[in-house]
């Protein structure tokens, strides 16, 4: 959607732009809006965003900014609002501006051990240019910014509350620091006065998250806790695309049950092998010894039996494998009979 060129949120785009280039501690803010569509209206509203946050930030997260920016691909507004309200993934180090301060900081600080016998005849230029080669970083006119957390978003949420006319857009899941900035922004004290308007992908391409933004009825503490937990399962192998294949084989449709099927992630079992593996498993979970059941392997048809116990088992095929639940609540019963795919 696009602004008129005679609609005065062109002219306030302007003014927004003009305010930030004009902030002393971020002289380089410039360099990254210097081809800012002022017509498009969603340019607008990140612009809005990243102006309220950074009029609120005490001078430290300022001067983090100011080198985290450089440390990054800024590929537009988006980015630059990612990074701002991302500060607490990077380290700062004050004071420090050359090759030379980072390299004194390390060995005053003890990140490098140097004795004073051999202090005087080290080059310390030299020394932290190599951390900076190995570690990345930017230096910032009052120090040094390293990514030393990480970053990575789930949605990107619009926010508003009935206490304010602007809207509030923060990318989940929000670090603590943020909960602050969004209530005072939307003018209410508790997170839980404020609802969520839109949610969308964070990252594009993210092809097995498209529908979950619109599952009905996400509060922002629940957008929110989603999107903490589905970081936290991408980081055990396998948890990620279990919770995603129970999400379809239950037939989720609101936010609600999402985080429930989150925190029972543990009742489902993710199959991943063909029907002769599948009837193997079977085999062992009604106490066969694995010794007997390669005795009988060339005797007994497992694919077949495999087949059976998949449909005893009520095994159900998704885009993300085959899913069983091992207890709770059987699966809804399916809108339309499947085959195991490719299976049969």
């Amino acid at each position: 959607m696009r602004y008129g060129p005679d609609n005065p949120k062109v002219q306030e785009t302007l003014t927004i732009i003009r305010q930030l280039n004009a902030n002393p501690a971020l002289p380089n803010m410039k360099n990254y809006l210097q081809n800012v569509d002022v017509l498009d209206v969603e340019a607008h509203e990140t612009l809005q965003q990243i102006f309220e946050d950074v009029s609120t930030m005490p001078e430290e997260e300022l001067n983090t900014l100011a080198a985290a920016l450089d440390a990054e691909s800024i590929n537009g507004l988006e980015d630059i609002l990612l990074i701002e309200q991302s500060l607490d993934a990077y380290t700062f180090w004050p004071d420090v501006t050359t090759d030379r301060e980072l390299g004194q900081y390390l060995a005053d600080s003890g990140f490098v051990y140097i004795s004073e016998d051999v202090s005087p005849y080290v080059d310390y230029a030299l020394l932290g240019l190599d951390y900076y080669t190995n570690h990345g970083g930017a230096y910032g006119p009052k120090g040094y910014a390293q990514r030393t957390g990480i970053i990575d978003p789930v949605f990107k949420a619009v926010i508003r509350s009935s206490d304010a006319e602007e809207s509030a857009i923060a990318f989940l899941p929000l670090h603590a620091r943020q909960v602050g900035k969004i209530t005072g922004q939307l003018s209410v004290r508790e997170v839980s006065e404020t609802y969520v308007e839109e949610l969308r992908c964070a990252k594009p391409g993210r092809r097995e998250l498209e529908q979950m933004p619109y599952l009905e009825g996400p509060s922002l503490q629940e957008a929110n806790s989603l999107a903490h937990k589905l970081n936290a399962m991408r980081k055990t192998d396998g948890e990620y695309l279990k919770f995603l294949a129970a999400l379809e084989a239950e037939q989720v449709s609101t936010f609600a049950g999402a985080l429930a099927v989150a925190d029972d992630l543990d009742s489902y079992t993710r199959f991943t092998g063909d029907l002769e593996d599948y009837g193997r498993d079977a085999l062992r979970r009604m106490g066969t010894p694995q010794q007997a059941i390669d005795s009988i392997e060339g005797y007994m048809d497992l694919e077949d039996f495999g087949r059976v116990m998949m449909v005893e088992d009520d095994v159900r095929q998704t885009r993300y494998g085959l899913i069983r639940k091992d207890w709770g609540e059987d699966f809804p019963r399916q809108k339309q009979a499947l085959e195991i795919g490719g299976l049969t």
